[in-house]
């Protein structure tokens, strides 16, 4: 189960990562589009919120040509973002679509204003710039707790290796305990129908006192002794 849980992790985060992707080849083809050649040397029109400083300076609002092409542009990001948001839905989305999605409205809210007068070009990139760098510090933390949930993953999983393993040489330590006992009941057994006393070492005979014989006394006749025993 937790290897099932830890390999969809990876899978989910491959999956928004494809989608990402799909999005961001979406958005970048906006960069090369002649249409919006006139806004291009204003705003980045791509994926990347790759501001030149000159673009973070402008302080120029749109004007009546440019505002068309800012609504069109705005369009078109639209369509990129509906493209990826049927990924998905309210109760489910993967985390990084879910914060690219959130990014995508923000740089919509701002080219609103921006349609609008309200803002300059200067102010509507430099929205934009922090619009990028908030995403960058989610799509930071999500790899971060990604690792921490992958590293508890297999920590989990050693631990119940290891405790398999003691639980295996505990049933064969108590089988071999159980084998012995009955191998020694057995062997009672055996040794209390034939007699012998159990555990005694083979071959010994009960012990018999060994055969006295008469004690040697002997006489001495002058030279020559006379003794009444062997």
């Amino acid at each position: 189960m937790r290897l099932f849980a830890m390999t969809l992790l990876f899978l989910m985060h491959g999956h928004c990562a494809a989608q990402s992707e799909s999005l961001a080849a979406c958005l970048d083809k906006l960069a090369a589009d002649s249409r919006f050649a006139l806004i291009a040397g204003k705003l980045s029109l791509g994926m990347a919120a790759n501001a030149k400083p000159a673009m973070l300076d402008d302080s120029s609002t749109a004007n009546n040509k440019e505002r068309p092409l800012i609504a069109e542009w705005a369009a078109a990001r639209a369509e990129c973002l509906k493209a990826d948001s049927k990924f998905g839905n309210e109760t489910y989305r993967a985390p990084m679509q879910t914060f690219g999605i959130d990014a995508e409205h923000k740089v919509m809210a701002a080219a609103v204003e921006l349609y609008d007068q309200k803002i300059s070009f200067g102010e509507f990139n430099r929205r934009r710039e922090a619009v990028a760098e908030e995403l960058r510090g989610k799509a930071v933390e999500l790899n971060r707790r990604i690792r921490q949930q992958s590293v508890a993953f297999e920590q989990a999983d050693q631990q119940a290796r290891e405790r398999d393993q003691m639980q295996r040489e505990l049933d064969e330590a108590a089988w071999q305990a159980t084998m012995a006992r009955q191998q020694a009941e057995r062997a009672q057994e055996a040794a209390a129908r034939r007699g012998v006393r159990p555990n005694a070492p083979y071959g010994v005979r009960p012990y018999q006192r060994a055969p006295g014989f008469a004690a040697r006394n002997c006489f001495r006749f002058g030279d020559r002794i006379a003794c009444t025993g062997w």
